[in-house]
Formats: structure tokens, sequence, C-alpha cells
């Protein structure tokens, strides 16, 4: 008994020192706004590490949890839509980060598939980066007028399992809200001023 025990808190402790072995330790996600693509950390905020080598044009801003994105009028060529993501990644121990990758939900939704974020830099020390902006997921489609929310969470997989981000099960959230056009506010006042009218005529 005794020696089960022993066997069972010795492949306890190298599991836990595998797991160490290896994880993420920052975070973003890609959006295109009306045009103007950002990088929003979401964890490690105000690092310069972030910030991808290769093909990325954009702005970098600390913060994507409880930021504002904007109003969008889907009637009108406003567009919303997420372009994919970054995670900085250590390894040590002869542990080994094998991918990366970005999930999103609108609302109360279900999670999409994993986005992959590529390989993107050996940042020196065993840590790396890995990124994508190459998706184009459209956050508005079939969105009713209102608030509605944007939530992401990431994770890294590893020659011993899968690594989490996802702000203590709590995911990252952003917000933003959908509107009719204005000229719709307009026609619908016009209505309403026109059946007016005829209830007045009528009670004349």
């Amino acid at each position: 008994m005794k020696k089960t025990l022993i066997t069972l808190i010795t492949l306890l402790t190298v599991s836990v020192a595998a797991n160490a072995d290896s994880g993420i330790f920052g975070t973003s996600v890609v959006i295109n706004n009306n045009g103007t693509t950002t990088l929003y950390e979401t964890t490690l905020l105000g690092d310069s590490r972030h910030t991808p080598t290769g093909p990325f044009s954009g702005t970098t801003t600390s913060g994507f949890n409880g930021e504002n994105l904007g109003t969008y009028d889907t009637t009108t060529s406003d567009n919303l839509t997420l372009r994919g993501g970054g995670m900085l990644t250590y390894k040590n121990s002869g542990s080994n980060i094998t991918g990366a990758h970005v999930y999103y939900k609108i609302d109360n939704g279900n999670y999409s598939s994993a986005i992959a974020l590529g390989f993107n830099e050996d940042l020196g020390g065993g840590d790396q980066r890995w990124y994508s902006q190459t998706s184009s997921f459209n956050l508005l489609d079939g969105l009713s007028n209102g608030a509605h929310t944007v939530s992401v969470y990431f994770d890294a997989t590893h020659d011993g399992g899968t690594h989490y981000e996802n702000n203590g099960s709590a995911d990252f959230t952003a917000n933003f809200t959908v509107v009719p056009e204005p000229n719709t506010y307009a026609l619908i006042a016009g209505m309403f001023g026109l059946a007016y009218i005829a209830l007045k005529r009528r009670q004349a």
C-alpha cells in the first residue's frame, strides 16, 4: 500500500512539473473595426512583445476586457470583424508548445471552432510568439438592434496536454451596439406623424 502511494505521489509530482515547464504568459485578439485593424491585449497589458513580426498592419492597444468597441449600423457599410489573435508562450526542460488557438462567441451563443494562431517568432529563452490576422469573421452577422457582447478565450497545446487562458473561466468580453441607420428613425417618426395627422382629420 505504501509503495503504491509513493508511486502515485511521484507520478503526480512529475505531471505537475511537466505542466509547469510550459505555458501561456500573454494573449491578444485582432479586430477590424470599420477598416482599422487593432490588436487588443487581453493579458500582459502594455508589453511590446505582443506586436508581431511580419505582415502586421494595425495598432496595438492595452485592454480588451470591458472595452466598448462602438456602435454599428448593419444597413450600411459598417463592419466589425475578428481577424485572429496572438499568444506568448514559454517552454522549458524539454516541454514543447505545439499549437495556439483563439475561440470567440457572440452574446450567449456557442463558441466557434478553434482559430489557429501560427508560429510567429522565437523570442529567446524558450519564449515564443504565435499570431494570425488572416481570418474574417463578421461579428455583426444576423444580430438584432441593441447591446451585444463578444467573448474570447485561448488555449495552447503541448506535449503533455492543453494550457488555457480564459480569465479565470470568465473569458474576456467586450461590448458593442447595433442600431438602425438614422434614416430609419426619420422614417418611423414620419410614419407616426402621418398617422397623427390622419387621426386628427378623422376627429375633426
